[in-house]
């Protein structure tokens, strides 16, 4: 058996999707998910980056299945370079709340017009 090469600050992926669980925080001025710091060291992620993301479901605060989105949502970096912020109309539409977690499946990052796969 082949042990895996260890992950150093995030700069090596696992295989397959990249899929991020964060609980919804922020307010109506915006709500966001932060980003874990493994993901933004390998992507080098900066405020005023583009991620498009299949927001795949709603979790609760215990991680049981809320309800299946299903939806490819694009997603931007403001502020601060943590924080992921999802579309009101999104959050709107699918009745997502504060303290829900959601789990999202990233496809690519836009950075200075730029599109790279996750």
């Amino acid at each position: 058996m082949k042990g895996k090469e260890p992950k150093v600050l995030g700069f090596y992926k696992e295989e397959g999707d990249e899929v991020l669980i964060g609980e919804l925080k922020g307010d109506q001025e915006g709500f966001y998910v932060e980003l874990p710091s493994g993901f933004r060291n390998r992507m080098e992620i900066v405020v005023g980056n583009k991620i498009k993301f299949f927001l795949d479901s709603i979790l609760d605060r215990d991680g049981h299945l809320l309800s299946e989105i299903g939806k490819e949502v694009m997603g931007e970096v403001i502020g601060y370079w943590n924080e992921l912020h999802l579309p009101q109309e999104d959050i709107s539409r699918y009745n997502i709340q504060k303290g829900d977690k959601l789990r999202l499946m990233v496809k690519s990052v836009i950075q200075h017009g730029v599109e790279r796969n996750a």
